[in-house]
Formats: structure tokens, C-alpha cells, sequence
């Protein structure tokens, strides 16, 4: 599998250090090194650097193959931590193995890493808020975008409580992605990929995906592949707190996403109109029409405010009715 740039860069530094403490290098190699750590930009010298570094004999210190893949660091990275996390690569192929055997030596398909005459990527994880702040705002003639992401819009959370209630209909409070940043959809080498990213190995400057809906039309399920980054953005939000409150994990219903805002519609209308039913208790009635709310924050008091305006002004002769408050 062909390493990406900054890969190569590492291993260069790496195999040099191993050179070093084995023996030392010689006066030429040491200058072409420098040179080609300090200008190692896909230019013409660093190119005669790496060259200078192979005629002074690393080929037999490194080996043939090492030798080949010494290149210089991406332009779109001038500097970056080797290992920010544990590598992605071995943890998923101890997931896979558990699963699927096979799949643990498969080949993954891949995205792979940008040529020197390619612009650098950009790959950005989610697209929430600052994701999308960031696309909006990104130069697209000198960086190819990439963003990998369970949904494919953006969500304004602020008027996500009213669409609990029918205040506002679901259509008026997503954006596309594509919509913020054209170039997702029109220009080459720029993708959006509906998918969650299960690992970062940043040894090797790959993000591991895993397609979100499975599929019985594609190959695997679940589907897996790779995507190579000259830069990484994450910027994929975080989980609702429960306050460690029993049972709130296991039967309320979050309010972050549109789907979980169409739950909660469709609970509360099915509610009030199971309440009608005749023959049910007074004790019944009550359960049906009870309503918690967890959290005291924004979402919380927003949607407590929609609920109350709802139950007090659309529907409050239903709810007088179904109490037996006439």
C-alpha cells in the first residue's frame, strides 16, 4: 500500500535516526538530509536532496524499498505530532476479526494520498456547526475538500423545538451541505461521504469510515474504507449529558437531530389522540398526557416553551376534554 507524504516524511526521519545510531552518516548524507527536511516541499531541490541521500549509500543501509519512498512532506503540512492517537489500522482489524476473519486482511478501498502536483486535502469530519462554519470559509483553489458525515446538512438547532410542535416545519431548519459549499458537489477531488469515521491513524494520515446505512447493493455491510488527509479538521460535536438520571438513556428521546425531532411529533399527536378513546381511566389519561422534560438548558427551555404553547393554545379544549375538565 502506497504511503502518503507525511508518511513518508516520518519514515524517512525514523529510518535516518536507525542509520544514525548504527553508524553515523557521512558528511554528504548528513547535508542532504538537512536539506531535505528543511525544503522538502515537492521542489526541484528537495528532490536532488533525497537523490544526493540515495548516491551516498543509504540504499544499502535502508534497504532498496526504503530508499524508494523518501519524499518530501506534504505542502499542505509544515508540521505535525506523529502519534495524536492510537493507530486506527490495528484496532479495526482486531474489530473486524472478532466479526468477520476475512475481513481483518482485506484490502480496503481507499481515497488515497494527493499527488505533488495535487492540492493538498482537507478532510473535515462532521457537519455540524463549526464543520460547516469551516467548509463555508475554506479556500477551495488551494485545498481539495473532503467531508466524511453521518448526515448530509446541517442543522439549526435554535428552531429544532419548533418543530416539535408543527411551529415550523422540518424543511426550515436544514441546509445541504453541498448548499454551503459548492464544491462538495461540482468540483473534482472535493467529496462528501455519508459515512462515520471509526478510527484516525495519524502515523500514516488516514481516517477509517464505515458507511452509516447499510446498503444490500454495496459490496460489504457494513461497508468500510479509508480516506489519506494532508490536514484533518474534527469537528464531529459531542453526546447529550443525562445527568446520570435512571432511565433517561434507555426511554426519552433526544433533541438533537431532525429525525429525533419528528419522534417526539409524532409521540406527543398520537398521545393526544389515544387519549380520546373511550372507555379509558382518568389515572390513563393522566399517563398519556404527561410530559417530562430533562435538562434546563437552551434546548430544554425552548422546547418546554413550544410544548407549553402548544397544549394551552392548539390544543387545550382536547386536553380539558380528555381530564374531564368541561
Amino acid at each position: 500500500m502506497p504511503l502518503s507524504r507525511i508518511a513518508r516524511g516520518s519514515q524517512l526521519s525514523q529510518s535516518l535516526s536507525r542509520i544514525a545510531s548504527e553508524g553515523g552518516l557521512s558528511t554528504p548524507a548528513a547535508s542532504a538530509l538537512r536539506n531535505a527536511a528543511a525544503l522538502g516541499q515537492g521542489s526541484r531541490h528537495a528532490a536532488s536532496s533525497f537523490h544526493s541521500l540515495a548516491c551516498v549509500g543509504l540504499a544499502d543501509k535502508c534497504g532498496a524499498g526504503a530508499v524508494a519512498n523518501l519524499y518530501g512532506p506534504s505542502r499542505g503540512i509544515s508540521a505535525t505530532p506523529a502519534r495524536l492517537l492510537p493507530a486506527a489500522a490495528e484496532a479495526l482489524a482486531a474489530e473486524c476479526s472478532h466479526t468477520d476473519p476475512a475481513a481483518a486482511t482485506a484490502v480496503l478501498p481507499d481515497l488515497g494520498p494527493t499527488g505533488l502536483k495535487q492540492k493538498p486535502r482537507v478532510v473535515v469530519l462532521g457537519s455540524g456547526w463549526a464543520a460547516c462554519r469551516f467548509l463555508k470559509d475554506v479556500d477551495t483553489s488551494a485545498y481539495d475538500v473532503v467531508c466524511v458525515s453521518p448526515r448530509n446538512h446541517m442543522v439549526f438547532t435554535p428552531l429544532l423545538a419548533s418543530t416539535c410542535v408543527g411551529t415550523l416545519e422540518f424543511r426550515s431548519v436544514v441546509e445541504p451541505v453541498s448548499r454551503i459549499q459548492p464544491a462538495l458537489s461540482t468540483r473534482p477531488g472535493s467529496y462528501f461521504f455519508l459515512a462515520n469515521c471509526t478510527g484516525i491513524d495519524t502515523r500514516k494520515h488516514e481516517v477509517y469510515c464505515t458507511v452509516a446505512a447499510g446498503d444490500e447493493q454495496l459490496p460489504a455491510n457494513p461497508y468500510r474504507f479509508r480516506v489519506a488527509y494532508d490536514k484533518l479538521v474534527i469537528a464531529s460535536g459531542a453526546e447529550p449529558l443525562t445527568f446520570n438520571i435512571k432511565g433517561v438513556q434507555e426511554n426519552a428521546i433526544f433533541l438533537r437531530e431532525v429525525n429525533e425531532a419528528q419522534q417526539i411529533r409524532r409521540k406527543l399527536l398520537t398521545n393526544l389522540m389515544l387519549s380520546e378513546n373511550p372507555g379509558l381511566s382518568e389515572a390513563e389519561k393522566k399517563r398519556l398526557l404527561h410530559c417530562v422534560v430533562v435538562g434546563g438548558g437552551p434546548t430544554g427551555v425552548e422546547f418546554s416553551g413550544e410544548l407549553s404553547d402548544f397544549i394551552m393554545r392548539d390544543r387545550a379544549g382536547q386536553v380539558r376534554a380528555c381530564q374531564g375538565l368541561r
